[in-house]
């Protein structure tokens, strides 16, 4: 399959986010845990980190929705760009 040069470099860059993200994630929790992943029982943690992702989700598309109203506002005059900017920070 063959794709755009633009298409390549989004790509290589979340590639390159998940793998510090990973890294990152993992060292924690081997920090924290001590244990060796391998040899936990995973399938209990399963349920609830997926509900916590779905959570994280919705919570997001709420707060995409705070961030666009307030462009919005800023767009009809009604809030300055600064303070916009400001609330935009203190939602995401």
């Amino acid at each position: 399959m063959s794709m755009t040069v633009d298409q390549e470099r989004h790509l290589a860059r979340i590639k390159s986010r998940f793998t510090q993200l990973m890294d990152a994630k993992y060292r924690v929790g081997q920090h924290e845990h001590k244990n060796n992943l391998w040899q936990v029982k995973c399938l209990p943690e399963v349920l609830a980190e997926t509900l916590d992702l779905a959570a994280y989700v919705l919570t997001l598309e709420e707060q995409v929705e705070q961030v666009k109203t307030l462009c919005v506002e800023v767009n009809q005059d009604n809030i300055d760009p600064r303070e916009a900017v400001k609330k935009i920070g203190a939602i995401l």
